[in-house]
């Protein structure tokens, strides 16, 4: 990895930036991003990745050598000299594995906040609506009855299953309460079902460009993946199937009503050929129907399970997307026979989410739609804020109105998103680049914006968008 992408945004505070260099490669040496005896970029080289002076580098670079961060060596480069002792122990893998750029970004974002950036990195509500008066509705007599039921349940309590079932069969996916597993989210549901299902293999053929957290789950537990075009082109049955029959992947992971992070529609013809193919094939197909719900415009996104209701399909999605990311709650659509792999497996991670937000998750799934069509309007709204605010501030960038989601998916017609992520962060504003959705990381001249903000910030970071474009010289 780059130093560019180990240090992610790194200039978000106030000060010279050449002091923000200094302060954010500095963490990363003392955090053990970067290891004694990293060799870092030539000043020049280090300049242009940054799109910052070379003076900005060279100031950075001097002042971590005075304090003892650096070694210069003349004719050689420059290179780590020192981190801060921590106490002996066992190497830290998670760690190891954990550095892409959004696994980062989400702990610099808690560790090193700055106030006053606006956050269009993270596609996601923020808001707890609806959480105080299903709380306020719960009584005692309701955790003590679910009570009764022990706190041993890694399938998840009755009461949720039934609800998820419920609501799941309303969106046209006839589901049984025993087909249903509660889980933390979208990424515990990713790493169950990875281990259970393609471990043997250690192989997973999966659409790219795909929701970054998948990819970093993958890194982490060692498997392979193969590329495939993403579920909502014309091309992917054909592609899924070849790699079905030569390579014999353990799953086949994609995106089914709308995807992340382009947001394009999953129709019902994509569906119904993805349930054809289900049907030919002996590799299971795992869908992500977490933005299901989110249409922006009028033509609803389909699932593969709404096609092959009894089907090898596996369905997973999220509460926290469809109701409130307070609860971080999500669950996993299967046939009864992985339903019973999962159980076995998730008893090992842990023995069943907490009571309290399933009972409020159950409570808040009968207002569901309710929910959804509020927040459905604001992503509307803000949707057409950043439409016509991009056409008249940076008419050069492209982009395709979004079928549905919570981003807006832009191309740049020149430099690289990860290269514009650093620019506009100093213009108080993130986003995040293409290449952390792209299996291979390859550069990318993408960005994609949340549209779940509120009205005033969409505004405001649109107009610092532009504004940091205007200065942007790759």
């Amino acid at each position: 990895m780059s130093l560019d992408e180990v240090l992610g945004i790194w200039a978000r505070g106030s000060g010279p930036l050449y002091d923000q260099l200094a302060l954010a490669i500095q963490r990363r040496i003392e955090s053990g991003d970067l290891p004694i005896g990293t060799r870092l970029p030539s000043e020049r080289a280090l300049a242009k990745s940054l799109s910052v002076s070379r003076t900005t580098v060279i100031n950075a670079y001097a002042r971590l050598d005075d304090l003892g961060w650096l070694e210069r060596r003349q004719g050689a480069g420059t290179w780590v000299a020192r981190r801060v002792a921590s106490p002996s122990g066992p190497t830290d893998q998670a760690g190891e594995e954990a550095r892409s750029y959004a696994v980062l970004r989400v702990l610099r974002a808690a560790l090193e906040p700055v106030p006053g950036v606006i956050d269009l990195a993270t596609a996601a509500f923020k808001d707890a609506e609806g959480i105080v008066d299903a709380l306020a509705t719960t009584s005692a007599g309701d955790i003590a009855a679910n009570s009764e039921l022990g706190g041993y349940l890694p399938l998840g309590f009755p009461v949720l299953r039934d609800a998820v079932a419920a609501h799941l069969s309303d969106l046209g996916m006839a589901t049984l309460p025993n087909q249903v597993v509660i889980t933390t989210g979208v990424q515990q549901s990713t790493v169950l079902l990875f281990s259970a299902l393609a471990r043997e293999r250690n192989l997973v053929a999966m659409e790219s460009p795909t929701w970054n957290g998948t990819l970093d789950l993958l890194r982490h537990l060692g498997m392979a993946a193969l590329p495939l075009p993403p579920a909502c082109g014309d091309d992917f049955v054909e592609s899924a199937a070849r790699l079905a029959r030569t390579r014999q992947p353990g799953l086949i992971w994609l995106t089914s009503g709308f995807h992340n992070p382009t947001g394009l529609r999953f129709t019902g013809a994509h569906a119904r050929a993805t349930a054809e193919l289900a049907m030919e094939i002996g590799v299971p197909i795992v869908e992500n129907a977490t933005l299901l719900e989110y249409r922006l415009g009028t033509r609803p996104g389909h699932t593969v399970a709404q096609y092959a209701p009894d089907g090898p399909i596996i369905t997973v999605g999220s509460l926290s997307k469809t109701l409130s990311p307070t609860l971080r709650l999500g669950w996993i659509r299967a046939p009864r026979s992985v339903v019973a792999r999962i159980a076995r497996l998730k008893s090992l991670f842990d023995s069943g989410a907490s009571l309290l937000p399933q009972i409020v998750g159950a409570r808040l799934l009968s207002r569901s739609q309710e929910l959804v069509d509020e927040r459905r309007r604001r992503l509307q709204a803000n949707c057409e804020i950043v439409d016509s605010g991009l056409s008249a501030a940076v008419p050069e960038w492209t982009w395709r109105r979004p079928d549905g989601g919570m981003a807006l998916w832009a191309e740049l017609p020149r430099g690289t998103g990860l290269h514009f992520a650093h620019i506009a962060a100093r213009y108080g504003v993130e986003v995040v680049p293409g290449s952390v959705f792209d299996l291979s990381e390859r550069p990318s001249a993408a960005i994609r914006i949340s549209l779940a903000r509120s009205t005033g910030e969409t505004v405001e970071a649109v107009g610092r968008l532009a504004e940091a474009w205007k200065n942007y010289r790759p």
